[in-house]
C-alpha cells in the first residue's frame, strides 16, 4: 500500500468506494452519488493510487472487485456510519433537526392506507423530512443498491446478503360487500360466497388464486369473476355495485371508514401472509433511517 498523509484522506473517496462496491459500475455509482461518471472515475483513480491496488477489474460491462476491495466492504460501511454520527451529532437525539427526503416503494393499496397516518406522524415530529411514495417495482433490490430508494413495503420480501427485512404485520383475506348487500348481516356460507359475482385483484388479469384452490378442495368454484389492478379499485367497485371482493383485512378495515362497505369472514381455510419492510443494510445504523423505520412500524400497527 502506498504511503499517505492527511492530504490523501478524503471522506468522499469512501463514499465512492462504497457506491462502486454496491453497484458494480461507474455509471451506477455516479447515479447513486449524484455525480458525473468522469468524477467517479477520477476518484477511483485516486483510490487505486492510495491503496496500491486496481480495486476493480472489468468483466464485460461490469466492474468486478479485487480481493482487497471485497475485504474493504464492511470496514468502508462502518467508517461511513461512524463519520455520519460525528458530522451529524444533533440528529442522534432529536428528529426535529432532520432534513431529508426518503423514497418508499409499495403497492398502490398499501400507499393508499399508509400514506396519511405516516405523513401525520412525520410532519409532527420531523417537519424537515419529505417522502416520495413510489409504485412497487420488482427491481427494488437493484434500486436499493443504486441509492434510488430507501424502503420497500410489500409481501414476498427477497432475501439478500445486503438487505434487511422486518415483518410489519401478518394479514389475511376477508370478503367485502356493500353494507346493503344481500350477503351483509348474515354469516357467509361457502356456497353463497362461491355463487356471488366476484371482483378479484391481479395486476396481470389472473383470475384464480388461493381462494379458488380452497373452493376446489370442497368441490366448488367461482363462476363470475371481474379482475382489477388494485385493492383500492376493488373496494370502490364493491361500494357502488353488488360485487363481492376479497381483500386483505387491514385494507378492508381502512377503506370501510370512507366507503359504505362491510367485511365478512370467508368460510374457507386460507393462508395468511406477511407484509414486510425492507431496506439496504448500509442504512441499518443510520439514525434517520432508524427513526423513519420506527414511524412506519408504528403507523402500520395502528392500522391493524
Amino acid at each position: 500500500m502506498a504511503s499517505m498523509n492527511s492530504a490523501d484522506i478524503d471522506l468522499n473517496l469512501l463514499r465512492v468506494l462504497d457506491a462502486l462496491l454496491e453497484t458494480g459500475s461507474v455509471v451506477g455509482a455516479a447515479a447513486r452519488l449524484h455525480l458525473s461518471p468522469p468524477a467517479v472515475s477520477r476518484s477511483l483513480g485516486r483510490l487505486r493510487k492510495v491503496l496500491d491496488d486496481p480495486l476493480f477489474v472489468r468483466a464485460g460491462r461490469e466492474l468486478v472487485p479485487t480481493e482487497l476491495a471485497k475485504s474493504l466492504r464492511g470496514p468502508t460501511q462502518a467508517a461511513l456510519g461512524e463519520a455520519l454520527k460525528i458530522l451529524r451529532p444533533s440528529m442522534s437525539s432529536d428528529p426535529i433537526n432532520l432534513k431529508r427526503r426518503f423514497a418508499i416503494r409499495a403497492d398502490d393499496s398499501i400507499i393508499a392506507v399508509l400514506a396519511l397516518p405516516l405523513m401525520e406522524r412525520v410532519q409532527m415530529a420531523a417537519p424537515g423530512v419529505d417522502i416520495d411514495f413510489l409504485r412497487d417495482d420488482p427491481n427494488y433490490v437493484t434500486q436499493f443498491r443504486n441509492g434510488e430508494i430507501d424502503f420497500r413495503i410489500g409481501v414476498h420480501a427477497e432475501e439478500h446478503r445486503d438487505t434487511k427485512s422486518e415483518i410489519l404485520l401478518t394479514d389475511r383475506f376477508v370478503a367485502i360487500a356493500h353494507k346493503d348487500h344481500l350477503l351483509a348481516g348474515h354469516p357467509l356460507t361457502s356456497r353463497r360466497f362461491a355463487d356471488a359475482h366476484h371482483v378479484t385483484v391481479s395486476p396481470v388479469g389472473k383470475r384464480t388464486g388461493p381462494i379458488d384452490v380452497a373452493l376446489a378442495e370442497i368441490g366448488m368454484d367461482r363462476k363470475h369473476i371481474t379482475t382489477v389492478t388494485s385493492f383500492v379499485v376493488a373496494a370502490h367497485l364493491v361500494a357502488t355495485t353488488d360485487l363481492v371482493g376479497s381483500v386483505p383485512r387491514t385494507i378492508a378495515k381502512t377503506m370501510a371508514r370512507a366507503l359504505p362497505i362491510v367485511s365478512l369472514e370467508i368460510p374457507l381455510s386460507l393462508p395468511t401472509f406477511d407484509v414486510c419492510l425492507t431496506w439496504h443494510d448500509r442504512h441499518s445504523d443510520d439514525f434517520a433511517h432508524q427513526w423513519l423505520r420506527a414511524q412506519i412500524v408504528d403507523a402500520v400497527r395502528d392500522l391493524g
